[in-house]
Order: structure tokens, then C-alpha cells, then sequence
């Protein structure tokens, strides 16, 4: 009896984690923005915290990506910043995207 329960017990808590291990992979929470860090700050947004990391890719380049998280009461904005600089510290592109957080949605075509 007590070999059947503990079967039982061990197949539920096998179910229960399987099916959290089954992930969406078109469900996102960061929705794209047109605004820009200024736009942020002038609407009272305040950097939470901010990271750089470098990626040398060969033929003396570098790529260098800055990540900002900014707030105002319950709004989350994620800005990344990414610049490809030579070995003389040209800039040689730069991109920036600025993300909301939102309730999570399912990427698709329309959304």
C-alpha cells in the first residue's frame, strides 16, 4: 500500500515539473519603444542600474553593450546600447532600443 502511495506521489511530482519545464518561446514581457534615454529622463524616469560588458570579435573590433534599467513609480524601461568601436576607438555603429515592461504577451505578427 504504502509502495503504491509513494508511485502515486513520485508520478504527480513528475507530471507537476514537467510540465513547468515546457516553456513558451514566443512569450516575451519587454515591449519595444521609440523612446530614447533623453525622452526617459524628461519624463522622470531615474537610472536603477547600468552594466557594460565587451566583446572582441576579432579583426581589432569591439562590441560594447550598455544596459540601463530606468523607473518612474511602476514603469520599467530597459535601454541597450550597442557600439562597435576599432582598435583606435572609432565608433563605428551604433544602435540603441529602448524595451517596456509589460505583462507578458506572445510575440507574433500584429503585437
Amino acid at each position: 500500500m504504502a509502495k503504491r502511495k509513494l508511485t502515486i506521489f513520485l508520478f504527480s511530482v513528475f507530471l507537476f515539473f514537467s510540465n513547468l519545464s515546457i516553456a513558451n518561446p514566443n512569450i516575451d514581457q519587454w515591449l519595444e519603444s521609440e523612446k530614447s534615454y533623453k525622452d526617459l529622463i524628461n519624463e522622470g524616469f531615474e537610472v536603477k542600474s547600468y552594466a557594460i560588458s565587451d566583446i572582441e570579435v576579432g579583426n581589432d573590433l569591439t562590441i560594447i553593450l550598455f544596459v540601463t534599467v530606468l523607473q518612474k513609480d511602476n514603469e520599467v524601461y530597459e535601454c541597450q546600447e550597442y557600439q562597435t568601436i576599432d582598435k583606435n576607438v572609432e565608433t563605428l555603429d551604433m544602435n540603441l532600443i529602448c524595451k517596456e515592461l509589460v505583462q507578458p504577451y506572445e510575440r507574433g505578427i500584429g503585437t
